[in-house]
């Protein structure tokens, strides 16, 4: 049966008929006093009962005894929770006809339940007696195989059983459902159709000499990871660079780089694949001094390299993405920063274009502290009440839905942490850019982008006045004087501020802290250590995306090491002669654009970053920081698709109360295009000159 059994009183509203189910902790008298006649039937009279009890104590029955105990309960607990299943179902009959009758002012429930719902055959009186019957007969059997014929203690036993039962279900649905939940926010995850369209292949059946064959089918997933291994080998014996390492090393940035794109693999694990290939196939060297003079490299062994690789990949850079987290889910957990969303939209009032603004800002400010993957789901749920009173295919719903999803986008360019990408750019860089610098970028390039969208927005959709009013009860002015910050969510904000202000100032205290890194365990220990947080709090944060960062961070650091990044950058150079550093990087930033636009945002940071920094190191004018944050940049502005971003993904899986897509592929085709093309051009006429005058090179 599996249904979960809620323990609570019986309801006043249950029919009179019903007593009180087994499984809500009433249980019927006749269990605690004198054996019904049914037992009495089942058993025989108490001097057969007694023999009966006599030939079920032997030895040589104890297997059979076992088997039909574990039988009998069984039984029981189908039996009361089938009981319970019909109450629940009769309660829910008379609590929905009452709700009915008061929001209608009607007299329905009376006449209804006594002439359909008590007529049922579920709810009939005997259906119910017929029940109780069945129940008592099993207790009596079970007290008869393995209690001594003793019906208070077979019941005790059964009853313990039953709620054992209800705890493991319990248990069991609630795991389930925060499962789900983590696979939503899982980097990678494959979309529903894909994965239905492998459940709908059937097997084939081929006809020889009369006799039928099945072929099973072959799987999508395993024929990706085939071709890639094929790759991986030819590229391995393919003398495609003079030394091993390089040649080894470039075999494993393909493989990787292939699996990523195809996600023939999870994300993740073929990050933790990249370090095990990296020392399997010895493809880090240190240099070293020849016999006359010259510099050369000498290959690792296995040990060292696994040292080194390891120390590498769990960095700075990986301690200030889990710090971010910790802030991200303080920030949520405790509602600051839905509340922060609602007050804010609370004052846009109930012109669409403001209400639109509103919530693009909104959207572009969460993704900055708490993901551009959680971000645009908070702001959806927002606006949900706005689109329950919108009709099908209105033009303002499809606008509020593009603009949440494009400025979530852009918001991962705001800050170091608001996206996975930025984390990369930022290990990749020589020196890493302090907070400030980034912050000094990257805001005034997201805002230009944002209320260039919003313009775009607007004109394409022209969403009507008289739709932008929203329930009056949706967002209020007062959300702060009706929900008072408490005591822990001031010392949430406080922590988060402080944090902030040590990254931002982190130059000025690196004397003390030594990188960023150390100052992201303060808001660690800050909201873990106090209980704002807790350990399912730990075990749910993203550590895919901790792991592909890692993975990165291995696969750059093996790309440089191998020497495959210089031999790169010297064939790319004699192509880049005469083209000055901004021609460069809006050469390799619109290539970064069209990657990022149809596959992963953070995979293609992974690939493409590294090999940006050593173009940029061999230019005439050197800018390797330069052409790593504006590529950085440019992965979040990528937008042109649904499978360009999860903001995107989530966008277009919202539908209707009819079950029909607000958005469909064609919105994105007219607006996450120009939308990528703009910010494109931002990233280049504003964001590289403050780069000149930070002195970011």
């Amino acid at each position: 049966m599996g249904w979960p059994v809620v323990v609570e009183e019986p309801s006043s509203e249950q029919p009179s008929s019903s007593s009180a189910s087994p499984t809500r902790g009433t249980w019927p008298r006749r269990w605690n006093s004198v054996p019904r006649p049914g037992i009495d039937e089942a058993g025989g009279s108490p001097s057969t009962e007694h023999v009966s009890s006599l030939v079920w104590s032997l030895k040589s029955l104890k297997g059979m005894r076992n088997k039909f105990t574990k039988r009998a309960t069984d039984l029981f607990i189908a039996l009361c929770e089938l009981k319970d299943y019909v109450e629940l179902n009769y309660t829910g009959f008379s609590k929905i006809l009452k709700k009915y009758d008061k929001v209608t002012a009607n007299k329905l429930r009376r006449q209804y339940m006594a002439t359909k719902v008590d007529m049922a055959l579920p709810f009939r009186p005997q259906t119910k007696d017929g029940l109780n019957h069945m129940i008592d007969r099993v207790v009596g059997i079970y007290a008869r195989i393995h209690t001594d014929g003793k019906l208070g203690l077979a019941l005790t036993e059964l009853k313990g059983y039953l709620r054992e039962r209800i705890i493991w279900e319990r248990n069991t649905i609630w795991k389930d459902m925060i499962e789900q939940e983590r696979r939503r926010e899982t980097i990678g995850l494959r979309p529903k159709a894909a994965v239905a369209k492998e459940e709908q292949i059937k097997k084939r059946e081929i006809t020889i000499c009369d006799r039928k064959l099945v072929i099973p089918p072959i799987s999508t997933q395993l024929l990706k990871i085939f071709i890639c291994l094929a790759v991986f080998i030819f590229f391995l014996l393919y003398p495609s660079f003079e030394t091993l390492e390089q040649r080894y090393c470039f075999a494993i940035l393909i493989f990787a780089s292939m699996l990523w794109a195809s996600e023939a693999l999870p994300l993740f694990i073929t990050a933790i694949l990249v370090p095990f290939l990296v020392v399997i196939f010895r493809v880090l060297r240190v240099p070293a001094t020849g016999p006359d003079g010259h510099p050369e490299y000498h290959r690792l062994p296995a040990k060292d390299a696994a040292k080194k690789i390891f120390s590498d990949m769990f960095g700075p850079v990986v301690m200030l993405l889990l710090g971010g987290f910790s802030l991200a889910a303080a920030l949520s957990k405790h509602n600051i920063a839905k509340g922060l969303a609602s007050f804010v939209l609370g004052k846009a009032g109930s012109k669409p274009q403001w209400v639109l603004l509103a919530n693009m800002f909104v959207s572009t400010f969460a993704s900055m502290w708490i993901s551009n993957v959680a971000a645009p789901v908070l702001c959806f749920s927002l606006i949900t009440p706005i689109l329950r009173n919108l009709p099908q295919k209105s033009p303002y719903a499809r606008c509020l839905i593009m603009g949440i999803a494009m400025a979530a986008n852009v918001g991962g360019m705001a800050s170091p942490i608001s996206s996975p990408q930025n984390i990369i750019a930022i290990g990749t860089m020589d020196p890493e850019p302090s907070w400030l610098e980034w912050f000094s970028v990257a805001l005034p390039v997201v805002i230009t982008i944002d209320l260039i969208i919003w313009a775009l927005l607007l004109f394409m959709y022209k969403p009507s006045p008289q739709e932008g009013a929203a329930p009056p009860e949706l967002f209020g002015h007062s959300y702060f004087a009706e929900h008072p910050l408490t005591r822990s969510q001031w010392y949430i904000i406080a922590v988060s501020i402080l944090t902030i202000i040590l990254w931002c100032t982190e130059s000025a205290v690196e004397g003390v802290v030594g990188d960023m890194g150390v100052i992201a365990i303060f808001p660690i220990i800050a909201f873990y250590g106090t209980g704002m947080l807790t350990k399912d709090d730990w075990n749910s944060m993203l550590w895919s995306v901790v792991m592909l960062a890692m993975g990165g961070i291995a696969l750059g650091k093996a790309v440089d090491s191998s020497g495959l990044l210089a031999e790169i950058a010297n064939g790319l150079t004699p192509h880049l002669e005469g083209l000055s550093p901004f021609a460069c990087l809006a050469l390799f930033s619109g290539l970064v654009l069209v990657v990022t636009t149809f596959i992963s945002h953070t995979v293609g940071a992974l690939i493409i970053l590294p090999i940006i920094l050593k173009v940029g190191s061999g230019l005439p004018e050197p800018r390797p920081n330069t052409m790593v944050m504006a590529a950085a940049l440019m992965c979040s502005g990528a937008m042109g698709l649904p499978v360009s971003s999860f903001p995107n993904m989530n966008a277009i899986s919202l539908e209707d109360r009819t079950g029909t897509p607000w958005v469909h592929v064609s919105d994105f085709l007219r607006v996450g295009i120009p939308s990528s093309f703009v910010a494109w051009v931002i990233i280049l006429t504003i964001g590289y000159p403050i780069m000149g005058v930070l002195g970011i090179r």
